[in-house]
């Protein structure tokens, strides 16, 4: 549901409640009332559409062949939903290969040299030529932090490349919590940024691998976990390089394991020459390929640290392990994945 349709449903149950009890002059008010609040909502909603349209278009003489491609499918997001569905009738395309891709993000010129740039990413990509992607941006570094990610919306695939918005909630400060509606009393948590990536496959991996870009300035602005006794603050970048990777894909001899038995189960690994940071990943792959958020958590770990203790249901749950090593300049150089049912089936 778009923003404008669910702020006027949440308006119309709360307000239409007023107006049935109410009658004569009163209820003209509530219905005058009523109408001028629909306007503002529709009005600001259409003013962020026109501003990430235009941003899109401030730029595209700059753009490469295949960034203008991106470009092109990233404002088609932001058609209505029918005029979407015939954009993508019209289209009969090869397409990259789609399924579940988990990988990182590197925020770019946050301003803050001493904070940490990595950040965890994953993507379930349609295997039709033309299709829907799902997936989550995740801020989370330490496990004391709320499992907060930017969940992806009106996302789409168009041969090899794919595009979309992102919103969602991250460690929130002040500035945070009230957006685009805030003149008429509604809060909400949300912050809007939109991506674009293309699928790679001679490079090694195949990865889809792109960028995404805060719509709402947020650039070198300072965010912390919020959490009482949970010290993890860091500097927001308004920019940041996502690469992600199938499930089968590996370098750097890792040696990724499960040991242990039941509930007392460990992750353990083998750190390649050079590590400087590991983002260790746990998603809970149902919810990952049916649109739901998959994050169980995200830890970046700086101690040279060997082994991770993930978090066991009750009952087995399908998940995604994936380890990820970097350099000290924010480069990969490990990766591996096991995916397997915590604790086991019966």
């Amino acid at each position: 549901m778009s923003a404008p349709k669910l702020l006027l449903s949440v308006l119309s149950i709360s307000i239409l409640s007023v107006t049935l009890s109410a009658c004569g002059s009163d209820g003209d008010k509530v219905k005058e009332e009523y109408d001028r609040i629909e306007d503002q909502v529709k009005d600001e909603y259409n003013r962020v559409e026109d501003k990430v349209k235009e941003k899109y278009k401030e730029v595209e003489d700059k753009l490469s062949d295949d960034e203008k491609s991106m470009a092109e499918i990233l404002e088609s997001v932001f058609l209505p939903e029918e005029s979407l569905d015939k954009f993508l009738d019209k289209l009969t395309p090869e397409g990259g290969r789609g399924g579940l891709y988990v990988g990182h993000f590197v925020e770019i010129d946050d301003g803050d040299s001493n904070d940490i740039d990595i950040g965890a990413v994953y993507f379930d990509i349609s295997k039709d030529g033309a299709g829907s992607v799902d997936g989550s941006f995740s801020y989370q570094q330490q496990a004391c932090q709320e499992n907060n990610v930017l969940g992806i919306n009106s996302a789409i695939k168009v041969d090899n490349y794919i595009a979309g918005k992102v919103t969602g909630s991250l460690d929130t400060l002040e500035f945070l919590d009230i957006k685009y509606v805030s003149n008429l009393g509604l809060e909400t948590p949300n912050i809007l940024t939109t991506f674009a990536g293309s699928f790679e496959e001679k490079e090694a991996g195949s990865p889809w691998k792109g960028s995404f870009e805060y719509q709402d300035g947020l650039g070198g602005k300072k965010l912390s976990s919020g959490e009482d006794n949970c010290n993890v603050t860091y500097t927001i970048s308004d920019r940041s390089n996502f690469r992600t990777y199938p499930l089968d894909y590996s370098v750097g001899n890792m040696d990724v394991d499960v040991i242990g038995n039941g509930s007392q189960k460990t992750i353990t690994w083998q750190n390649p020459a050079n590590t400087k940071h590991i983002l260790v990943s746990q998603i809970d792959v149902n919810k990952a390929e049916s649109g739901a958020n998959g994050y169980v958590q995200n830890l970046v770990l700086s101690n040279l640290e060997t082994q991770f203790a993930p978090i066991i249901p009750d009952n087995a749950t399908n998940y995604a392990i994936v380890v990820q090593a970097f350099d000290e300049n924010n480069t990969l150089i490990g990766y591996q994945a096991v995916v397997q049912d915590l604790p086991e089936s019966l």
